[in-house]
């Protein structure tokens, strides 16, 4: 823009030249002429060049404003999938989680580390069965599974067609309301009260009671709604 007022400055110089001529001079009249016409000339390109850049620069902005548009709306939608890609996956491992299941027999004929593993493998072979450990020394033996695959009704089958003893199962439920040692005692003596408890003993410090009974009188279920009737409070944990 500057140098076109400098060029049209140097056409009014030119032109009031041209105004003090006089008529004897004719060529230096075209001469001049002919330079005020270069001088409009050169204005009208550069005045061209600035609408042209202009427009470019105005169509550059513009398309730049659609890109970042363009750009957040993709951001936004894809920080939508993900958050929804966070909530499934979160339903997906409570649902797994709440499906994991432990159970604890006593296992009798598991007298032996020969023994011990043959029960290991039998029950690795069931489908759901993802962990089993098994003691020669407290024929104790923990299998971890999932329940939508398998149910424990299966796995005591599965332990006795391999030959096996179900002597007792084992269960440690959490209990609320137990302050101190007295309430131990009463959580103690409700349990061992039951036909088909062999141990049961509860803690007022961990808050947990631990029952050992025969699976074929007794169930978990059975033995929470007992504790919870002597004013305690349980769920049932496998």
């Amino acid at each position: 823009m500057k140098f076109c007022c400098v060029i049209v400055k140097e056409i009014l110089s030119s032109v009031l030249v041209l105004m003090r001529l006089d008529n004897s001079r004719t060529y230096y009249q075209v001469k001049s002429m002919k330079h005020i016409l270069a001088l409009l000339s050169v204005v009208a390109v550069v005045a061209s060049l600035q609408v042209v850049g202009g427009s470019k620069k105005s169509d550059c902005a513009q398309q730049c404003d659609k890109t970042k548009t363009q750009v957040g709306a993709v951001a936004a939608s894809e920080g939508s999938a993900c958050q929804k890609s966070k909530t499934a996956v979160g339903k997906e491992a409570k649902t797994e989680c709440a499906s994991l299941k432990t159970l604890t027999y006593k296992v009798g004929g598991a007298a032996c580390e020969e023994s011990c593993s043959k029960l290991v493998k039998t029950l690795a072979s069931l489908d759901g069965v993802s962990k089993t450990e098994s003691c020669s020394k407290t024929h104790m033996t923990q299998i971890s599974y999932d329940a939508s695959k398998v149910k424990s009704c299966d796995i005591a089958a599965a332990i006795k067609k391999a030959g096996y003893k179900l002597e007792a199962q084992q269960v440690s439920l959490p209990v609320k309301g137990m302050a101190c040692g007295s309430c131990s005692s009463k959580v103690g003596k409700v349990l061992t009260s039951l036909d088909g408890v062999i141990n049961g003993s509860a803690c007022h410090v961990s808050n947990k009671a631990t029952v050992l009974f025969n699976p074929e009188k007794l169930d978990a279920k059975k033995i929470a709604a007992v504790i919870n009737t002597a004013g305690f409070k349980t769920d049932i944990v496998e």
